[in-house]
């Protein structure tokens, strides 16, 4: 596996996984030879342009309303719906189940997007962004949530 599959898999920052290339050599070897495929199959774990059986009531409601209580959904989607929603019970949620850097990842990939655009549409109106989106009042709050998670 690379760097950036072992830290996206393990939930693990850049930093830690320096420290064990340096500090911790047989572990880190170790999760380097390992096929992600195989490793991320053995523990449950899902990336963000999975698919997988999405049950709403786990959380505060059903944003995904077009569908039963189960469904089929894109990891990604269901992380930025819900974010969308500001539930901290929800956020919290989608960090027990995904992992704080993937919930943190398609935040910053959300934001980013938003102010590359400029604006915000919302039924037929166009709200103005200024600033870079790691000044955003909104994103601040979601972020301290996942932080403090």
């Amino acid at each position: 596996m690379t760097q950036q599959q072992i830290s996206r898999l393990l939930d693990v920052s850049d930093r830690t996984l320096r420290d064990w290339k340096k500090n911790r050599h047989r572990l880190y070897n170790l999760l380097e030879s390992l096929d992600y495929s195989d490793a991320k199959e053995k523990i449950n774990a899902v990336d963000v342009d999975d698919v997988v059986m999405f049950d709403s009531t786990m959380y505060s409601h059903n944003l995904f309303w077009q569908t039963n209580e189960q469904s089929e959904q894109n990891v990604y989607a269901i992380i930025s719906n819900y974010l969308s929603s500001m539930n901290e019970n929800d956020i919290q949620k989608l960090c027990e189940q995904f992992g704080k850097s993937m919930v943190k990842s398609v935040l910053v990939d959300k934001y980013k997007k938003m102010y590359s655009q400029g604006s915000i549409s919302t039924s037929g109106m166009d709200i103005p962004l200024t600033g870079t989106y790691n000044q955003n009042e909104m994103y601040k709050q979601i972020v301290k949530i996942i932080n403090n998670y």
